[in-house]
């Protein structure tokens, strides 16, 4: 065994579960989204979720993992408070369906107002939507049609 691979090796056996500081973690990977559509991002009813957060109930290993990765935070510090929260080598995951909603408001948009954006602006426009409506329980087409308009 390397130095390296023993260091790991007791790095590991020193993490523990720390179930009295979950809770709050939890809502710290939770960030600005409402507990239901944070429940709905891991895959998770939003009851069971509630519990969580109260510190009534504790996920199982694989919802465990479905919460830090819709939380884009390290599973290590979720679960024992150690490390850093963020995880910096994992891949940034990518909500495919919000993504979808608000490519399809951008072209509702440029349609209803018979404009034309260059593939650049729109890139930009979609990755300033997606990014804002990580936070929101919908795409709203009222403001996704003002913003197409200042940049068409």
């Amino acid at each position: 065994m390397t130095a390296k691979n023993a260091s790991d090796a007791q790095s590991l056996a020193n993490l523990r579960w720390d179930s009295e500081g979950f809770p709050d973690r939890l809502q710290r990977a939770k960030g600005g989204l409402s507990t239901n559509a944070f429940a709905q991002k891991c895959g998770i009813s939003e009851s069971i979720f509630r519990k969580y957060l109260a510190g009534v109930s504790v996920p199982g290993a694989d919802k465990l993992v479905d919460i830090a990765r819709a939380g884009r935070v390290s599973l290590v510090w979720l679960a024992t408070g150690q490390g850093r929260a963020d995880a910096p080598n994992a891949p940034s995951a990518v909500d495919e369906a919000l993504l979808e909603r608000v490519i399809e408001a951008v072209e509702a948009a440029l349609e209803q107002i018979d404009g034309v954006l260059t593939p650049a602006k729109k890139a930009k426009l979609v990755a300033v939507l997606y990014g804002f409506y990580q936070t929101e329980a919908e795409v709203r087409q009222g403001p996704v049609l003002e913003l197409v308009k200042l940049t068409a």
